[in-house]
């Protein structure tokens, strides 16, 4: 079961995988509109006028709508999850492993949550089983779901998405019908006032997470129109529809307690669609979680684990959170997560669709390559501290906002920066070994360049390799600009840079600046011709044709 339900965690979704727009964006419209925005309807009802509240989930749907449409096509161009995708998108390997870990931490928690949620309206129906019990069996039942992934996450959509949507009308006829609607909308707020950065926080804050794991739905959509249709209408409708009968409910019950509301006012009825709409958000949050924490596993253990059994860990784990009462933290649950969040979702998007040095890489995954990065990225970390530390720290405006546009700005600023400062340095080419390099240039079927200054290259170089040279390293962007038409006029054509050995840079300047030139497959030889003599393998020796002018005569190994 393992292998068959790993649902790709850690690889690319093939194309042959890839599901109808209706099975995903179900999923996606059972994540906005589910009873987790009835919640935050209802506080913001209970402490906001109806046309205040209004402005909160604008303000908040809005900032919603532009991180996921961009993160969810990156999902589904690339096919990726939130945590690989952040591995090359920024934060390296190891940094991905955090973002993992807070998706992970912190969709367990919402797996908890939405779990005692379930629990608290089921004991408050009968009552002969205790709130511990009815979250055990609501803990199992979301695991058995989540286990066998998103086939049968689809299906469950289908079934609880159209009951959930029965009785959110069925519960604002039976609970509205005594008030009049001009009243509830002109109503002063029932509870304590709640300001508008707070009350924005909490609606972007309730699915921010949402939005951040958006690729890990959307890497099994087919294209990006699918995407964009999918979030506008789950989002508008889920934010506006739902958060909105829950403002009216709030001001006519007089209460932010919107599970006693539904279940009071639609009995049976109301509390077992209850189930169901806790059941169609709750195994993605379980589902999630699990992706996130594979990615950490396998990047700092070192170890491929299957999802399934993450799956069944974190299940087991969160359901005996739920028992233990988490969700009578709902509300701070919510504020800690619109602040720690939305940072990572700012450097993504100033990474894959501004700064773009990861295209190439995502390229050569597309291709099936192996690809070797940086284990952190300290500019992507430090941003996503100034994100955090900025709503932390300063209290105007809407933190949540804050935070992405800080993380995004200083991530977009340190990379500009860094690309003035290293022309052509990126450290993430696609990488190929030895026998496979070997094995190509027997079939003819790849261009090898050697990065050597032309004295190196005539002393011993790879059979049949051109020279562009990559060193003094300031030089190596305008080396290539006037070689590579001479020494490669295909752009198409597959390229193999080399220099000396793995600490030499030359072949990563070389190799860089020829992907910014447009050429479409460049790798990179990293060991160098130090471990093509040292396996035994032939070398040339002599000039290149028309060698480029001498550069200044220094040595090229050099450690980072």
């Amino acid at each position: 079961m393992s292998d068959r339900h790993d649902d790709y965690s850690l690889t690319r979704v093939p194309d042959a995988a890839r599901r109808s727009w209706p099975s995903v964006a179900v999923q996606r419209f059972g994540q906005v509109s589910s009873f987790q925005q009835f919640i935050v309807g209802a506080l913001l009802g209970y402490g906001m006028t109806f046309w205040n509240a209004v402005l909160a989930i604008t303000i908040g749907s809005v900032l919603l709508e532009v991180i996921t449409v961009l993160l969810g096509i990156a999902g589904v161009r690339e096919g990726l999850s939130t945590s690989v995708l952040a591995r090359w998108a920024g934060f390296g390997r190891k940094g991905s492993a955090l973002v993992g870990l807070l998706v992970a931490v912190s969709l367990a928690g919402w797996f908890g949550v939405q779990n005692g949620v379930f629990a608290h309206g089921m004991h408050a129906l009968g009552g002969a089983v205790p709130e511990w019990g009815w979250a055990l069996v609501g803990g199992a039942a979301i695991t058995v779901i989540t286990v066998y992934g998103f086939r049968l996450m689809a299906w469950t959509a289908y079934l609880t998405v159209p009951a959930f949507l029965l009785l959110a009308g069925y519960s604002v006829l039976d609970a509205l019908h005594t008030h009049s609607l001009a009243d509830l909308v002109s109503a002063p707020p029932p509870g304590p006032p709640l300001s508008l950065g707070a009350a924005t926080t909490l609606v972007s804050g309730a699915f921010i997470l949402g939005a951040l794991m958006t690729p890990d739905m959307t890497r099994f959509n087919r294209t990006r129109a699918d995407v964009v249709k999918q979030t506008v209408l789950s989002v508008t409708l889920g934010e506006y529809l739902i958060g909105l009968i829950g403002v009216l409910l709030a001001h006519a019950a007089a209460t932010s307690d919107v599970v006693g509301i539904v279940t009071s006012s639609s009995g049976l009825l109301g509390t077992l669609v209850l189930a169901t709409a806790i059941l169609k958000i709750n195994d993605w949050n379980l589902y999630s979680s699990s992706l996130g924490l594979v990615n950490v596993v396998d990047v700092l253990f070192d170890r491929k684990v299957g999802r399934v059994r993450v799956v069944l860990v974190l299940g087991v784990f969160g359901t005996a959170a739920s028992a233990l009462g988490i969700a009578d933290h709902f509300a701070g649950f919510l504020t800690a997560v619109g602040v720690l969040a939305p940072p990572v979702a700012g450097v993504l998007i100033a990474e894959y669709f501004v700064l773009r040095r990861c295209r190439p890489v995502f390229a050569a995954l597309r291709r099936g390559q192996a690809v070797a990065g940086r284990d952190w990225e300290l500019a992507a970390l430090i941003s996503w501290a100034l994100g955090t530390a900025f709503a932390l720290v300063f209290d105007f405006g809407i933190p949540t906002i804050n935070s992405v546009v800080v993380a995004f700005v200083s991530h977009l600023a340190a990379g500009l920066l860094a690309r003035r400062r290293n022309p052509g340095g990126t450290g993430m080419l696609p990488l190929i070994g030895r026998e496979e390099l070997k094995t190509a240039m027997d079939e003819g079927t790849v261009i090898v360049v050697d990065t050597m200054p032309p004295d190196y290259y005539a002393r011993e170089h790879l059979p049949g390799a051109r020279n562009i040279p990559g060193f003094p390293y300031e030089q190596a962007a305008a080396f290539t600009d006037e070689h590579a038409p001479r020494v490669v006029p295909d752009k198409d054509a597959a390229i193999v840079v080399y220099c000396a050995n793995t600490p030499c840079r030359n072949s990563e300047f070389v190799g860089a600046r020829l992907l910014e030139l447009g050429y479409a497959d460049v790798r990179k030889y990293r060991e160098g011709i130090e471990d093509w003599v040292g396996a035994g393998h032939p070398t040339e020796t002599g000039p290149a044709p028309e060698a480029p002018a001498r550069p200044a005569p220094v040595p090229v190994t050099h450690p980072e």
